[in-house]
């Protein structure tokens, strides 16, 4: 059997800010550090390029120098646009693409010869990435394991909020199909991706399902919280947290819901609020006016360094996503860092989460029923020994199932499952 020595991976950003790209990292640096020298293409987001980027999100900070080094077996490079081809975007979007994908694939054409892989990785199957990942590693005769981390051309149609019907989603969809087809393999996060592939035509046999995980022994119930107890008056009320992507898409509407009857039922917690979106003004103009702006702690946007002291630091913690294509789609990685915490999950019963999740574990509610999901949180508010119970039985389940280590494993089997 051939060994996996070398691999490139292609991603967005490096070091990973997204969730697709964190899971692609981390399962190749785990490679890395059991020997597999492993190369980082990263490429400039799509969306960015036709102005979709929040100001907050300043990607090209880590691009103005060379890549820190992660591991010893890990390098990476940046491919950017001059300031004249980034320009046209604005201009000339067909052609500007055109160009891009010229440039980019001739790029990592040549990185490609340079570096030698077995065998390249792409995050997945999206109309720059995947494209690119895609055209550079066929003319450099190397064989493509592409990710599929979301149902891609639905989520870019709901950042965007375009109808799957329209003729622009129909056309990401029709690409992104055609790029797995095309693919020597397709690693999947859920069995419903994997069921969605194959109902477009992917043969069955290309994909095989990586659930997401998490870095148990970063993400436990023993991280020190004091500073963050501190900083944000949490004192000793009972702490519900909602991390992320602060979206509609997301759930974060059932926010205001949950507030007026914790205000109601039980006033001693606090709603912990850790990312970004527009919604959040309309949120807290909602909640000041009916006096409830003392129950919601919003702390921002944070790095993910952060995050296992505010997850550490909850009670309950909160996946919720409305009854969409997008939403079933979804693994969120912030629901296996939630467990990996051991705390007491309550989230909505999708598809992707129900993967991986059951009532023994968590408190599963239907999506969209906004009474059900207050009523499993304030339930959880009062019974600290049923939060306690379920959350070290979540804790257990990662340790078994998504342990980053264990599935980095499978990705490596199945690279060199396709090498031979």
């Amino acid at each position: 059997m051939a060994l996996l020595k070398r691999v490139v991976v292609f991603v967005e950003h490096f070091p990973p800010f997204l969730g697709s790209d964190r899971t692609i990292y981390e399962l190749a640096s785990r490679a890395a550090k059991n020997g597999t020298k492993v190369h980082f293409i990263a490429i400039q987001p799509l969306r960015y390029l036709l102005g979709k980027r929040p100001e907050h999100w300043s990607y090209k900070e880590n691009w103005k120098s060379t890549p820190k080094t992660a591991h010893p077996n890990i390098t990476s490079e940046y491919l950017v646009l001059n300031p004249y081809v980034e320009s046209m975007w604005k201009r000339f979007p067909p052609v500007a693409y055109l160009l891009t994908v010229l440039l980019f694939s001739f790029s990592a054409i040549r990185s490609i010869l340079r570096f030698q892989p077995q065998i390249a990785v792409a995050a997945h199957a999206s109309l720059l990435l995947g494209v690119v990942s895609f055209l550079s590693s066929k003319i450099a005769f190397k064989p493509l394991f592409m990710g599929c981390p979301d149902w891609m051309s639905a989520y870019a149609a709901s950042l965007v909020d375009e109808k799957m019907s329209r003729m622009g989603p129909v056309l990401l969809q029709l690409i992104e199909i055609i790029l797995y087809k095309l693919s020597n393999g397709i690693f999947a996060v859920t069995h419903f991706l994997k069921r969605l592939l194959v109902e477009n035509g992917v043969l069955n046999t290309r994909i095989v399902v990586i659930p997401n995980g998490v870095d148990v022994d970063v993400f436990t119930p023993h991280v020190d919280t004091q500073a963050i107890r501190e900083k944000y008056r949490l004192g000793n009320r009972c702490v519900i947290l909602f991390t992320g992507h602060l979206e509609a898409w997301a759930g974060v509407s059932v926010i205001y819901d949950l507030a007026v009857r914790l205000d109601k039922d039980y006033p001693e917690s606090v709603i912990l609020l850790v990312g970004s979106g527009d919604p959040t003004k309309e949120l807290f103009s909602k909640l000041v006016n009916k006096n409830l702006g003392y129950i919601v702690v919003h702390a921002g946007l944070h790095p993910f360094e952060d995050m296992p002291a505010f997850t550490a630091a909850s009670d309950i913690a909160l996946c919720l996503f409305p009854n969409t294509p997008v939403s079933h789609a979804a693994s969120p990685l912030k629901l296996f860092e939630y467990m990996a915490a051991g705390k007491a999950v309550v989230a909505t019963a999708v598809t992707g989460t129900v993967e991986v999740m059951d009532n023994s574990i968590g408190c599963l509610v239907k999506p969209g029923n906004a009474n059900a999901l207050c009523d499993a949180v304030i339930d959880l508010c009062k019974n600290q020994s049923k939060r306690l119970e379920i959350g070290e039985a979540a804790r257990k389940r990662v340790e078994e199932k998504y342990s980053w280590d264990q599935l980095s494993l499978i990705f490596v089997r199945e690279c060199e499952r396709l090498l031979n």
